[in-house]
């Protein structure tokens, strides 16, 4: 009898752990994070000097995020934007105040993905004033470098968490024609250096490593036949899983299944924005995804199901005093939560017809 309690007993513990989420990793993706000059211009403190890096307040950006962050494990945004020398600017040449790193770190984002087509707007500057805010901030960061020898050092990403080994690959398709200065490294969708990442990603012995791909055509609500060909590329080199940004709207996810029903792979190609000033259609509907990975008993791992669920960017004066992201389904029912009485039926509109 004392065996069978024994046994009763591990099967308690094993089936706690599951419930107590000890055995399955959750990471949460958010699109571009981007800063407009209106957008510099609502986060700018009254009374403050524009030249001064902490007259600007972000604080309520991801406010409304805050309990999906809370039960997530990491979480992973692109940003768009450069941390140089004054004066900071919107488009075309981004360049923000660090108030922004430091404001997205603190609300809950683990990981930035910085190869991206703006991450050149500076230049010099603008590479070694991200990374080097980044590093001061201790945040982990990946896509951009100082140097080859700082690249063998710390790429690729690997993260260890809760068990799971995760490895982070991250490239941009260009740099809008802007050289990449010497002897910085800027990682760019080359097939030559793609396998040859995934080849040193795979001797850090990684449980599942993720694509992070700024790719595609802006504005289109469908993936491109180049996306579709790096897609090929990374699938048949062993990353099933991909993550993309840079067309400004949300593009499927797709999901393919082994003959079992176990997840084969994953490709997101498009999360639109987090946070923007755009102003084409669309622009303003974005996509948080969540990828789970799940360990058996045995010691298996696998990949589940992704959920991922539509945002809205409100804009100042819409839900709050300032740029705020919105989880659509916590407000779709809910228009006295906006105080400006055209944004709710704006995000409607926009939402139902993304969603058909």
């Amino acid at each position: 009898m004392l065996h069978l309690y024994t046994i009763m007993f591990l099967q308690l513990l094993g089936s706690f752990l599951h419930d107590s989420g000890e055995d399955t990793l959750r990471i949460v993706f958010l699109g571009d994070i981007m800063q407009h000059q209106a957008q510099l211009d609502a986060a700018h403190r009254h009374g403050w000097k524009r030249t001064n890096p902490d007259a600007y307040d972000y604080s309520s950006y991801f406010r409304h995020l805050q309990s999906r962050f809370a039960s997530a494990d990491l979480r992973v945004a692109n940003m768009e934007t450069t941390f140089a020398n004054l004066p900071f600017s919107g488009y075309p040449n981004f360049n923000s105040p660090a108030a922004l790193a430091r404001e997205s770190k603190e609300q809950g984002i683990d990981i930035f993905l910085s190869a991206n087509n703006h991450i050149c707007d500076k230049g010099r500057s603008g590479l070694e004033g991200t990374i080097s805010l980044f590093d001061s901030l201790k945040v982990l960061y990946t896509g951009i470098y100082r140097n080859k020898k700082e690249e063998e050092k710390r790429g690729p990403l690997v993260v260890d968490l809760k068990g799971f080994r995760i490895a982070f690959l991250n490239y941009t398709y260009g740099t809008n024609g802007i050289p990449v200065p010497q002897p910085f490294i800027v990682k760019l969708l080359d097939s030559a250096e793609i396998r040859k990442d995934i080849a040193t990603a795979k001797n850090s012995d990684p449980d599942f490593i993720i694509a992070c791909l700024h790719w595609g055509y802006e504005y289109k609500l469908e993936q491109s036949a180049e996306q579709r060909k790096w897609e090929r590329l990374f699938n048949s080199n062993g990353v099933n899983i991909i993550v993309g940004s840079h067309p400004h709207v949300v593009q499927p996810v797709e999901v393919k299944r082994e003959l079992s029903g176990e997840v084969k792979s994953i490709t997101a190609f498009s999360l639109g924005n987090a946070i923007s000033n755009m102003t084409a259609v669309y622009t303003r509907i974005g996509m948080m995804l969540t990828l789970e990975f799940t360990r058996t008993h045995g010691g298996t791992k696998h990949l589940l199901m992704p959920e991922y669920e539509y945002l809205w960017t409100s804009r100042p004066g819409g839900a709050e005093k300032n740029f705020t992201i919105i989880p659509v389904k916590d407000f779709i029912d809910k228009p006295e939560r906006f105080r400006q009485r055209d944004e709710y039926p704006k995000m409607m509109k926009q939402y139902l017809e993304i969603v058909k």
